[in-house]
C-alpha cells in the first residue's frame, strides 16, 4: 500500500494506471515504477495535458530507475525523467 493524497492506495492500482494512461505495457515494469514514484508520474502527464500538452509515449528504464514521458504540444517534442535518487 501507498499513501497517496491521504489515502491508502494499492501498488497494484497504481501500476494499472501507469499501463492504462502512460502505456507502460510491461506488468513488471508498471508495478516498479507505481512503486518507485507513486502517483508523480501520473499527475505530472495530468498537469502537463491540462496545459495544452499531449502524451505521446511512456518507458521505463529500469537499469537506472528511470521513467521517461514524451509529451508534444504543437511541433514541440519534450522528455520528462523521472530518476528515483
Amino acid at each position: 500500500m501507498v499513501i497517496v493524497m491521504g489515502e491508502e492506495v494499492d501498488v497494484f492500482e497504481l501500476a494499472r494506471r501507469y499501463h492504462g494512461e502512460l502505456k507502460i505495457e510491461e506488468p513488471s515494469l508498471a508495478t516498479l515504477a507505481a512503486e518507485l514514484f507513486d502517483d508523480l508520474g501520473l499527475k505530472i502527464r495530468e498537469f502537463l495535458e491540462g496545459e495544452g500538452y499531449s502524451l505521446t509515449g511512456a518507458k521505463f528504464i529500469d537499469y537506472d530507475k528511470s521513467l521517461v514521458l514524451s509529451m508534444m504540444k504543437g511541433d514541440r517534442t519534450y522528455e520528462i525523467i523521472l530518476r528515483k535518487t
